[in-house]
């Protein structure tokens, strides 16, 4: 379950992050107040955030089964009571948390953008979707790497939000691999066991960055883009 938990929170923020980095990229004192009010997510420490959502996801009195309820939705959804639900919970307090971070890469990337082959493609009578598409995302891909690569490694060091969110419940539908090294580890006692299965993870890990550094590689080549 942790590989299917980075997967698509990492597939969401990169997403949603280009959708904010889209309208951010353009230099106007609106756009800076936003940017900087799209920082506090980021700035908020994980374990603060996981307390908040997890007073926000409260059945009795939390804001959000209120606000479901104010729009004609069920408004009694236990959230962390349940395997799908609690599964959501986690990966909305992720993508939440971190598609700022997403954001900031790509609105970087897109300030640092050459004009003169947009320039070009509008002469040609290219559509705005056929710019971005053909001209603007090639470039952009150096910097969809590196924010790929970054998010990959932070997801699958998550622990926090875990935790104290779900506690690796209902039952252990929520247990991601970091979760269950500290059980073995801190609860079990089972050092050694704990151990192995940490060492295993970092060679895991040691062998995915350099494959996703290589794709970055060849997509910084000035040649491909």
């Amino acid at each position: 379950m942790t590989v299917v938990f980075v997967v698509v929170a990492v597939s969401l923020q990169m997403g949603l992050g280009l959708l904010l980095a889209l309208p951010l990229a353009q230099q106007s004192r609106s756009n800076n107040l936003a940017t900087a009010l799209m920082l506090l997510p980021f700035a908020v420490t994980p374990v603060v955030s996981s307390l908040i959502f997890r007073e926000l996801l409260n059945p009795n009195y939390g804001w959000v089964n209120y606000f479901m309820g104010v729009v004609g939705l069920p408004d009694k959804t236990e959230w962390l009571g349940g395997t799908t639900t609690s599964w959501i919970a986690i990966i909305g307090l992720d993508v939440w948390q971190w598609t700022p971070f997403v954001a900031l890469i790509l609105m970087a990337g897109l300030q640092s953008l050459p004009l003169e082959p947009l320039e070009a493609a509008a002469i040609d009578g290219a559509s705005r979707w056929q710019s971005f598409r053909f001209v603007t995302l090639p470039m952009l891909a150096p910097f969809i790497a590196i924010a790929v690569v970054l998010r990959t490694i932070q997801a699958f060091k998550t622990f926090d939000s875990f935790k104290v969110l779900t506690g690796g419940g209902p039952g252990t539908s929520t247990e991601n691999l970091n979760l269950d090294i500290y059980r073995v580890a801190l609860q079990s006692f089972r050092i050694g066991a704990a151990s192995a299965t940490a060492m295993v993870f970092l060679i895991l890990l040691s062998l995915l960055v350099p494959v996703m550094l290589r794709v970055i590689g060849r997509g910084s080549d000035p040649e491909e883009v």
